[in-house]
């Protein structure tokens, strides 16, 4: 058997020092959030949108479902648009809203079996810096488009007179 040096010792430190000085490196590049949408591959794409039913969970105890009526950049809308709720995060299976009254959280699932699987994510979200994903619950802009048209043709007859 073989016994080390001290000359071996210090060969295998700046290894290892190598080794972290290029994982630091990599983490400060941007390899941070490289690494995290890898990492957050493995969690499910499950996507909500106008017209699905969402599982509402009210300070991490279930309250209800829902179907979304409507969605904007920072709420979604429920019972026909009576019901306004904050939405502050989209991710691949959830959004996450905290209510600026009374801080309450909610969060928006389109699968009730993805609930356990939050707690990962935000961790994921929060180490690697995630931002949102586009795809679920988009925003439906159709209210807004009809409405700039409708301005905008208002001042094109104006300019004609």
């Amino acid at each position: 058997m073989a016994t080390l040096h001290i000359g071996d010792y210090i060969m295998y430190a700046c290894a290892a020092g190598g080794v972290m000085v290029a994982l630091v490196g990599l983490w400060l590049l941007g390899g941070r959030e490289w690494i995290g949408e890898k990492v957050a591959n493995l969690l499910p794409h499950d996507t909500l949108s106008k017209g699905d039913k969402a599982h509402i969970y009210l300070n991490g105890r279930y309250n209800r479902t829902a179907t979304l009526t409507r969605v904007v950049a920072d709420a979604v809308y429920i019972y026909d648009n009576k019901v306004k709720l904050p939405l502050d995060y989209r991710a691949r299976f959830y959004g996450i809203g905290v209510d600026s009254n009374d801080g309450s959280r909610l969060i928006y699932l389109s699968n009730r079996g993805y609930y356990r699987l939050i707690r990962v994510a935000e961790l994921i979200r929060k180490v690697f810096n995630l931002v949102e994903d586009e795809s679920n619950l988009n925003p439906d802009y159709a209210d807004d488009e009809q409405l700039l048209t409708e301005v905008a043709e208002e001042g094109a007859e104006e300019d004609e007179k």
